[in-house]
């Protein structure tokens, strides 16, 4: 459980800051547009 633990943090964390990064084009791209 450990080990999996371990492989899947970077990974997670991978999506996370690409959800995060995604998040603020879209939000750059309403201010542009507006």
């Amino acid at each position: 459980m450990n080990s999996l633990q371990l492989s899947t943090a970077p990974l997670v964390r991978l999506l996370f800051a690409i959800g995060a990064l995604s998040s603020l084009m879209l939000l750059a791209l309403l201010n542009l547009i507006s």
